[in-house]
């Protein structure tokens, strides 16, 4: 067994400890000590990380990379070659450190979480069903189909005022015989000796995690988003110094907006929506104003067009943008009687797009592979219609005028 020193104080980052065996678990080796302070992985909160000294091996140092628990003992993963564990033979001395930042963070997050469980729970009955602690962000996930913007604005708001109260929070043990006094906001998944944290008065939760000491230490507390998910409400979170560096970086992000338009913070949502309509309306004058671009084009490339076996054969590398070559293709596809052969290097790539009029005869698809795979292109598509590339831009009039040549040959 491995005795859990984050069990009774979560604020120990150094401990001295005894090798009690060597092994390997997930393809690293591992190490158990007859004590830790380093937390597994469990119940929704990431391991901790650090490292392990060893004093005797001229203080050699192993980085712990994993943590995890089974059998009762923590096994501490290791980035180290096997042949280095030669420095912690079984019943040799050592101390850990684990990463303080990164054990405060996670303590943040998950005393944050119970506090907004049970905020939810008294307030609006909804239970959570699970939880979880990403490296950036962390989620509850809540058995209620959906969450309206005021509730969740109540919940925050809350838990918040909970903050500010400075509950103690505190961690203890209850034989599972006497649990039954706890007034526990679910029951527990396990039995005998059943570890309680407790946010004095508001909130019991059997919970083996690592938490901070008063709710003060949580905040702030802020609600960023939530979505649907399968009949439930999955809300994302940040507490304490996540939520801090988040209004931070939103803050900047604001001001800097707000100077883009020489106003005030306030002013910007405004601002930024007046803007957008703007954009809306001059995007559609372009609209219109390309359709009558490309309408134009079209009628000068009819009027170049060569006639070969009936029909009116429209031979062109235009400077367009690919969904305007296929606009104008559809331009000259509705003439009588008419092919497009169209080119363009848009973005410095080469594509065809052929097509013909509904009187017209050959198959764009066919004629369009066959000229893009004597390039070693590849390309295709319906009888009418066909889009390909794969060739070198400066290819794209041999394309082209091998395309016309089979065309005359066919007919």
């Amino acid at each position: 067994m491995t005795d859990r020193l984050y069990y009774t104080d979560s604020y120990q980052t150094e401990f001295d400890a005894t090798v009690r065996e060597l092994t390997r678990r997930d393809g690293r080796p591992a190490v158990v000590l007859d004590r830790s302070a380093f937390y597994p992985t469990s119940g929704g909160q990431p391991n901790d990380l650090g490292t392990l000294y060893v004093e005797a091996a001229g203080r050699q140092t192993f980085e712990v990379v994993d943590v995890v628990a089974g059998d009762g003992v923590v096994y501490h993963l290791l980035d180290a070659p096997p042949g280095l564990l030669a420095d912690l033979p079984v019943g040799s001395r050592l101390q850990g450190v684990i990463d303080w930042p990164r054990r405060y963070d996670h303590m943040q997050q998950h005393s944050g979480q119970h506090l907004l469980s049970q905020v939810f729970a008294r307030r609006f009955e909804f239970e959570t069903v699970s939880v979880h602690f990403g490296a950036e962000e962390s989620t509850l996930d809540l058995d209620a189909a959906t969450v309206d913007a005021a509730q969740l604005e109540e919940a925050e708001a809350a838990a918040n005022d909970l903050v500010y109260a400075n509950l103690p929070i505190t961690a203890y043990f209850v034989d599972a015989r006497e649990i039954g006094r706890v007034p526990l906001r679910r029951p527990p998944a396990v039995g005998g000796q059943i570890r309680i944290v407790e946010i004095a008065g508001f909130d019991y939760s059997a919970c083996g995690g690592t938490h901070v000491h008063t709710s003060a230490e949580i905040g702030p507390v802020k609600l960023i988003r939530q979505e649907r998910r399968r009949g439930q409400t999955r809300v994302t979170f940040l507490c304490g110094k996540r939520a801090l560096a988040d209004y931070s970086r939103k803050h900047r992000l604001l001001t800097q907006t707000a100077a883009l338009y020489s106003t005030d913070v306030g002013q910007v949502p405004g601002l930024v929506a007046r803007s957008l309509e703007q954009v809306k309306e001059l995007q559609h004058r372009v609209d219109e104003l390309t359709a009558r671009q490309l309408a134009y084009t079209a009628q000068e490339l009819l009027a170049a067009a060569q006639p070969i076996g009936g029909n009116r054969v429209v031979t062109a590398l235009v400077d367009l943008p690919v969904d305007a070559v296929k606009t104008l293709a559809n331009l000259l596809q509705a003439e009588p009687h008419t092919i497009a052969l169209l080119g363009s290097a848009a973005g410095g790539k080469a594509t065809a797009v052929f097509a013909r009029s509904a009187g017209a005869t050959p198959h764009m698809g066919h004629l369009l592979r066959a000229a893009l795979g004597a390039l070693g292109g590849g390309g295709g598509g319906r009888p009418e219609f066909a889009q390909g590339g794969g060739v070198p831009v400066e290819k794209l009039d041999e394309l082209l005028q091998i395309a016309q040549r089979d065309l005359r040959a066919a007919s």
